[in-house]
Formats: structure tokens, C-alpha cells, sequence
């Protein structure tokens, strides 16, 4: 017999449906759009990494980080990519710099990852929808592969069970919920390509898989952060998921893997790398 969902799984997925259609829509509605609803996610992604690697809420780290990071993020929309990557590793000198003076004494290199885990996902999300021809579509199936993986991880591992993939980093997760997870994202790859019909199903397939792998593998090392410096929850922002770090840990990880393949194939057009063979 299934156990009945419980209270806390009910809000888990009102809340995944809400943010779900609400960046559907901002994705829709075009590049600079998308654009403010990534660089805004990416403030809160810093904002919470203070919180966990500092003990703060806001200081002169989140402020420059986060000034960088939408300057990196403007600077990409206007199709300047090589300042965008200059401002990040700028900035990631910056914060390194400004930890290790003060009178903080958690490893400055904590600080310093915290600009790049935010900042490079935002700038190759934004690259990705700014092409003209497959832009959204790329958007799309990426976000696709990483809500397949996430949810076929979560439903799998749930009701299977079974060994449990890294019990000393994250208790929870299963080796079932891991397949399971590849599974349903290499689906929803063959799937996308069916419909989309310009491109290879056997390679989107196996592409999909490789991305859900990163995406879990993303999900991983957030948990290790968090248990590195003992919290939960990165905030409390998003009822029933933690904060936008706790939800975004997949995405950011295989926005960089997707950025990097896109990047090597055609960088002046990576909607159309990601998607076309």
C-alpha cells in the first residue's frame, strides 16, 4: 500500500509547481528578462553562501560579490562574454583578499568558490538564452533534465529505497534514487528530442544522462558544504525546499557542465551546440 503524501511533501510541491511556472514565464518572455530572474536567484545564492561559510547576512563580501556578479551578468547580455569572465575572476580575488584580512576564521578560499558557484551558472544561463534561433529551447531542456533528474532521484529513492549512495555526506540519498534519477532524465531527453526533431535521440539521451549526473553530482556537494559548516538548510526562503541554494544545487552544476560543452562547440551560438548533432 503507498503512503499517503505527507504535509511537508504536499508543500514541497506547491512550491516546486509555483517557482516552476513563474520561471517558465520570465523564461518565455525573453533574454533580458531571464536575465533579471537569474541575476536576482544569483544575489540570493550569495546572500545564503554568507550565511553558511561566514555566519553573515549582508557585508562588504555579499556586496561585492553580488555587484560583480550583475555586472558579469550585463556584460554578457550586451555580448561581451570575455568581461563578464574578467569581472568574476576579479571579484573572486577580491573576496579572497578581504576574507583572509579580516577577523573571519573560516578558510577565505570558502568565500572566494562562493563567486564562482553563483556567478559562472548565471553568466552561461544567460549566454545559452541569448541565442536568437535555439536559445529558449536550450533553456528549456536543460531545465527539463535537471527537474527529471531531481524528481526521478527523489520519487525513485523514495519509494525503492535501498543502499544508500554517500551516507556520510547525505544520509538520504540512495543508489536507487541515483539511477533513477539518470533514468528519468535520459527520458525526458528522448522525449524533448522526438519534439524538437533537429537533433540526434540517441545522443540527447546520453547527453541528458551525463547532465543528470552532474546535476546530482551538484546536489552532492551542496550537501558536503552544508554539513562542513553544520546547517540544514542554506534559508528558509522557499517553503518546504530550504533556501535558493538548497533548489538551485543541480541547476548550477549542470548550467556549468552545459556551458562548457556549449562553449567548446560554439560559443557565439551555444543554444544551437547544446541542442544540435
Amino acid at each position: 500500500m503507498v503512503k499517503p503524501l505527507s504535509s511537508e511533501l504536499v508543500l514541497r510541491i506547491n512550491s516546486a509547481l509555483v517557482m516552476v511556472v513563474l520561471t517558465l514565464a520570465l523564461t518565455y518572455a525573453g533574454t533580458t528578462t531571464f536575465a533579471g530572474l537569474i541575476l536576482f536567484a544569483a544575489a540570493l545564492m550569495s546572500w545564503e553562501w554568507g550565511r553558511v561559510v561566514r555566519g553573515s547576512n549582508i557585508d562588504r563580501i555579499f556586496v561585492i560579490q553580488t555587484v560583480a556578479i550583475i555586472a558579469a551578468g550585463y556584460a554578457t547580455l550586451i555580448g561581451e562574454r570575455v568581461l563578464a569572465i574578467a569581472l568574476i575572476v576579479l571579484a573572486t580575488w577580491l573576496v579572497f583578499r578581504l576574507h583572509k584580512n579580516s577577523e573571519l576564521t573560516s578558510d577565505p578560499w570558502w568565500s572566494a568558490a562562493g563567486v564562482y558557484y553563483a556567478g559562472f551558472p548565471a553568466i552561461a544561463l544567460i549566454a545559452i538564452r541569448q541565442d536568437p534561433d535555439y536559445g529558449f529551447h536550450a533553456i528549456i531542456y536543460l531545465f527539463l533534465v535537471v527537474w527529471s533528474a531531481d524528481t526521478g532521484a527523489f520519487f525513485v529513492g523514495r519509494f525503492l529505497g535501498g543502499p544508500k549512495l554517500a551516507p556520510s555526506i547525505s544520509p538520504n540519498k540512495t543508489w536507487s534514487g541515483f539511477i533513477g534519477g539518470a533514468a528519468t532524465a535520459g527520458l525526458a531527453g528522448v522525449l524533448f528530442a522526438l519534439w524538437f526533431e533537429h537533433t540526434s535521440v540517441e545522443i540527447m539521451a546520453g547527453l541528458s544522462v551525463l547532465l543528470a549526473i552532474v546535476s546530482m553530482g551538484g546536489d552532492l556537494g551542496e550537501s558536503f558544504i552544508k554539513r562542513a559548516f553544520g546547517v540544514k538548510n542554506s534559508s528558509g526562503l522557499i517553503p518546504g525546499h530550504g533556501g535558493v541554494l538548497d533548489r538551485l544545487d543541480g541547476l548550477v552544476f549542470a548550467a556549468m557542465g552545459a556551458g562548457l560543452i556549449a562553449a567548446a562547440a560554439d560559443p557565439l551560438k551555444p543554444g544551437r551546440a547544446l541542442l544540435i548533432w
